[in-house]
């Protein structure tokens, strides 16, 4: 078999090094056509690699593509000087560090291009050169003169910086001056510019960063470019597909069992009103290369930014992220005075369009699929335990999840009872936590332990709150804060919530159960099979 890229976002050492690649030069030659694009995509989802192979191809590079489904749509191969600018391995917080990042990646294309001054090339000892826009305009000025033909910028990863700073307001203000100056020349350059692409996480529009690019389109939502960047299921199905039969081989079972084991984990990606959606290429990847099914882009992923939204208390309820109603306009919620978290969780991968009605303009997103649902649990337990009370320890997660495997809920909600009581509150009003949020939490701790929930399950009376599911049982909560756990126990029972399950042939649990603010765990609980 052919070597997995795993983690490689460089097109031609793939190319050279003979590994597979998931042929998108189709679309990337079609792409190619436009002028002025910007595209929004997750961390890990192969925005980098795009940006590789469009250098590529837009170097003349044709020995690269051969084979590829471009080589049969380019005839002439014309090369074109590229200026390559990205930010993505700027990690810092601190404006010192960040200026100096742009200097230097600036100083890297002026070596590039031949521009040689001594006075611009930041070292330990002097301040760097923040006339970037001047610096940005004569590199773009001397590649096409050297060369004679228009010049393609390529900007990858652009508000890296802009998140690095999202919970410093005076910090991200001057990331932004610094990035409108280095960008401000770009639109009085069009007659020597050739095709502007850029990428991100987040979106552009309201960023006033490239407020002088009117001219930019963002074809983040288009269904023409949804499978741009991420596996299709006959991508996977075809290109992937000795990888597939070596997993379905390690697990002991069908070509077709282990592609359904990749999409429970792995697929539910939509960036359009269209039907077709796309697997998380990384976690596909590393799943195939190790044959082991892990959470690989949660590990990596998870931007620091979204913890700290959380922690400033841009929180919500969990439920609330299961079928959310999103007009167009509501993703280009502005990134840099964030009020509304949902656009933020779209853009970072956590949620994902499920659907769309066009006579409503109404988008229904929510999660994508297991290895997202965990991730974000992991987030809300960051959000909620920022000190070690020994979360991680696999004894407790292994109680968890052996009293639910048991059916003994009476230990389950000793344990949880037990965990709640160690955690250090923020506030010290017990008033601030509704009953809501002891839910989350709950919510966050099991989804971590790899339990089946789900939440707020609809009826024709009304909304369970809580339901746990185990091959041979299901678990049904419901939750009162400061009341009596007879009383959530008894809705239940008048709202007949079990009805809801009847068909299954498995155990029906009802569980009631009372948050107390003052102990600020769980008080008392009752139990009915």
């Amino acid at each position: 078999m052919k070597e997995l890229p795993v983690g490689i976002q460089t097109f031609d050492k793939i190319i050279n090094k003979n590994m597979i690649y998931v042929d998108k030069t189709g679309l990337i030659y079609e792409l190619a056509q436009e002028d002025y694009l910007f595209l929004s995509r997750p961390r890990r989802f192969g925005k980098s690699l795009l940006i590789s192979t469009l250098q590529a191809y837009f170097e003349g590079k044709k020995e690269l593509f051969k084979g590829l489904k471009i080589e049969q749509l380019e005839t002439e191969w014309t090369e074109y000087p590229v200026v390559n600018l990205s930010f993505a391995k700027c990690k810092s917080d601190r404006l010192d560090v960040i200026v100096k990042f742009i200097s230097i990646a600036l100083s890297e294309l002026e070596a590039q291009f031949g521009i040689i001054d001594k006075s611009e090339q930041p070292d330990d000892d002097r301040q760097p050169n923040i006339n970037f826009n001047a610096r940005y305009e004569r590199i773009i000025k001397t590649a096409h003169a050297k060369t004679g033909r228009q010049v393609v910028l390529l900007i990858d990863e652009y508000d890296t910086l802009m998140l690095n700073t999202i919970t410093d307001t005076n910090t991200q203000d001057a990331v932004r001056t610094h990035m409108n100056n280095l960008f401000s020349p770009i639109k009085d350059l069009d007659p020597i510019l050739k095709f502007v692409f850029i990428t991100g996480i987040t979106k552009f529009s309201q960023m006033s960063i490239f407020s002088t690019l009117n001219n930019l389109t963002d074809i983040s939502l288009y269904e023409k470019y949804s499978t741009l960047c991420g596996f299709t299921e006959n991508e996977i199905r075809t290109t992937l597909k000795p990888h597939v039969e070596a997993l379905a081989d390690k697990l002991h079972c069908s070509f077709d069992e282990a592609i359904a084991k990749l999409k429970v984990r792995y697929d539910g990606y939509k960036f359009s009103d269209g039907e077709t959606g796309v697997f998380n290429p990384y976690s596909v990847l590393r799943a195939l290369d190790s044959r082991i099914f892990k959470n690989y882009w949660v590990e990596t992923a998870t931007p620091s930014s979204l913890i700290a939204l959380l922690r400033q208390g841009k929180s919500l309820k969990i439920d609330e992220l299961e079928d959310i109603y999103m007009s167009s306009g509501r993703f280009d919620t502005p990134i840099e005075r964030v009020t509304d978290i949902v656009p933020f969780l779209y853009q970072s991968g956590y949620l994902s369009i499920k659907s769309y009605d066009p006579d409503f303009d109404q988008y229904i997103i929510g999660f994508p699929n297991k290895e997202v649902r965990y991730g974000f649990s992991e987030s809300l337990i960051k959000n909620y335990i920022e000190e070690d009370i020994g979360f991680n320890n696999d004894i407790f997660r292994r109680s968890v999840v052996t009293a639910i495997k048991e059916d003994n809920p009476e230990i389950l909600l000793t344990h949880l009872q037990d965990f709640l009581r160690k955690i250090p509150y923020p506030d010290a009003d017990p008033d601030k936590y509704p009953e809501w949020y002891y839910q989350n939490l709950l919510y966050a701790i099991l989804a971590t332990c790899g339990l089946n929930i789900q939440t707020e399950i609809r009826t024709s009376d009304g909304r369970i709150d809580f339901v746990v599911f185990s091959p041979k049982s299901i678990f049904i909560f419901e939750f009162k804060l400061n009341k009596s756990a007879e009383e959530a126990l008894s809705q239940i029972d008048e709202k007949e919530y079990a009805q809801k399950f009847s068909f299954e042939n498995r155990k029906i649990w009802k569980i009631g159960v009372n948050f107390s603010s003052e102990k600020r765990t769980v008080d008392e609980w009752k139990i009915a099979k």
